[in-house]
């Protein structure tokens, strides 16, 4: 064998090697593109209805703080859906409609 066809040999392998790599790194991009297309299709899959967008706008100007939200799960998950409400209307000086809209959103999600 000569030194060209030693260089050819060796070039050939190069390329199959380099050729599995690329095969890899496409498997690897569509599953990502996937990934990001099922991301992106959640909020479509699971819209917001007027009344979960209405309680999540007003409370995104108050924000909760972490402790009140805690309990007010906590009385969610107990079925004590009304004292949620009590206690969300007492904290944030809210009325009883805006309240109750935020706890249902709440409970949904």
């Amino acid at each position: 064998m000569n030194k060209a066809e030693i260089i050819a040999i060796i070039a050939l392998i190069f390329s199959v090697l380099l050729l599995i790599k690329v095969f890899r790194l496409q498997a690897r991009l569509n599953e990502l593109s996937s990934d990001v297309a099922r991301l992106e299709g959640r909020s479509e899959a699971y819209p917001l209805s007027k009344q979960d967008a209405a309680a999540t706008i007003y409370v995104d100007d108050r924000a909760l703080a972490p402790d009140l939200e805690q309990r007010l799960r906590y009385l969610l998950a107990d079925g004590k859906k009304i004292q949620a409400i009590k206690e969300l209307r007492e904290a944030k000086d809210l009325k009883l409609k805006e309240a109750k809209d935020y706890v249902d959103a709440m409970e949904r999600r």
